[in-house]
């Protein structure tokens, strides 16, 4: 039914209707067709596009409108059916989103990426085009991109995670994002079923709905949640996380990379200050400022022209992240006793650590980028001589002297801290013997 008209009297607008929106995109389009002709390409998209719709001819689907866009992309719409409930068109468009994953699976579709979201749309008639317009079609585009991120066939939002049956057994939290498009964080939504892109069929069904109870519970501990007073809390879902990742390399041979993505973001960003709790991951968007894509390249630059092999080691080849292991500690906690082991390198990501005397003189403070530990380790004695305690909440990572032994060029930049460490305290002592000389024999 038409709402109004354009001053030219040439747009018409139509009703503004329930939706769910699936976003497609194929998988390396361009790296694909790079070597076609145009005719080539024109012929592989039309093939491209009538599998998919040979793929979901299917009754039970409809009403379901599959429209192509942007060569490779495409919009499949569904509208409701006469008195059917938000559930009932939620589960119709997870349904297509997995039919179309298995096809995938079975390599009866070229690898394609999908972005499912359900919002509100109005169509506008523009002389003979037809034109979708609504916010949901942003924010499933932007879905459809960051399934690529997370390694997934298809991202969903909550609604449609809530509203959908039968699959619950099955529905994965995959993160809570932040997204310019949208004025509130999402918390994004995928299914492992098996069969799906990285789920076997044979699984052990069981099995894989345990890992998954148990992701997601890791998963809410991470987004946190006010209604029911969850606070995110990085250390205890760092380590359950670390359990759920194993169930499924155990169950499926390959790692969940969804799971690896809160790794990096956790390694990255090891506590969660008040911006994560109320937008959670923030997503960059594609127009990323010039000004700081040109920051990061010069700062990139700088440190290559300071050291070539620093630079190689620490930027190029980014292999020794992995050695260095999160650790939390409380206000009070020790970290290293007097007259311990060496235990390795110790950088300060965030907080603040106090070192003592074992008697319990205050000898320094260290904030977030010092390292200690290196003396011990590089020392004749093996040892701690003072006592290292957390004076605030601080997250510390470190590497263990096994694994410092792997990576020889980051030796180097701690036998070379060590040996600026012993000239300070050297000068420092120097500086205090004169002192004290100058107190007891001071100069007419």
């Amino acid at each position: 039914m038409e709402q109004g008209h354009s001053a030219a009297g040439k747009s018409r607008i139509g009703r503004e209707r329930q939706v769910v929106i699936i976003m497609t995109d194929m998988v390396h389009y361009s790296s694909i067709t790079a070597e076609m002709t145009p005719t080539e390409i024109c012929a592989f998209l039309s093939n491209y596009h009538s599998n998919i719709h040979s793929i979901l001819e299917d009754e039970a689907f409809q009403p379901m409108e599959i429209e192509p866009i942007a060569g490779d992309g495409g919009i499949i719409t569904f509208d409701k059916r006469p008195g059917e409930t938000p559930s009932g068109i939620c589960t119709r468009a997870l349904l297509v989103a997995m039919r179309l994953t298995c096809a995938i699976s079975e390599s009866r579709l070229v690898s394609t990426r999908m972005g499912l979201m359900l919002g509100y749309i109005v169509e506008s008639k523009i002389g003979e085009k037809t034109v979708k317009n609504g916010s949901c079609l942003a924010v499933a585009s932007r879905l459809e991109e960051l399934s690529g991120y997370f390694n997934t066939c298809f991202l969903m939002d909550r609604e449609i995670a809530r509203y959908q049956q039968g699959f619950d057994d099955y529905v994965v939290n995959v993160a809570k994002v932040s997204l310019a498009c949208v004025p509130h964080p999402l918390n994004l939504f995928t299914v492992y079923v098996p069969g799906s892109s990285c789920v076997p069929e044979n699984v052990d069904k069981e099995k894989l709905k345990e890992m998954i109870r148990h992701k997601n519970q890791a998963m809410e501990l991470f987004s946190g949640n006010m209604l029911k007073n969850i606070v995110p809390d990085f250390p205890q879902v760092y380590k359950e996380l670390l359990e759920s990742q194993a169930m499924f390399q155990k169950l499926t041979g390959t790692v969940d990379h969804a799971t690896g993505r809160i790794f990096e973001y956790i390694r990255e960003i090891p506590q969660p200050g008040i911006s994560f709790r109320n937008h959670g991951m923030e997503m960059l968007e594609k127009n990323r400022s010039f000004f700081g894509k040109r920051l990061l390249h010069l700062s990139k630059e700088l440190l290559r022209a300071m050291n070539p092999d620093v630079f190689e080691v620490l930027v190029e080849n980014t292999e020794w992240e992995q050695y260095f292991k999160l650790e939390w500690f409380h206000e009070g906690d020790t970290i290293i006793e007097s007259g311990a082991e060496a235990q390795g390198i110790y950088y300060i990501d965030y907080g603040r650590v106090c070192t003592y005397t074992p008697e319990g003189k205050l000898l320094s403070t260290m904030t977030a980028g010092a390292v200690f530990g290196e003396m011990a380790c590089f020392g004749n004695e093996k040892k701690k001589n003072t006592v290292i305690i957390a004076c605030t909440e601080t997250v510390i990572r470190r590497i263990t002297p096994e694994n410092l032994k792997k990576l020889p060029m980051i030796i180097k930049i701690f036998e070379t801290i060590a040996e600026n460490r012993k000239k300070d305290i050297s000068n420092c002592q120097e500086q205090e013997f004169y002192s004290s000389r100058d107190k007891k024999f001071p100069r007419p």
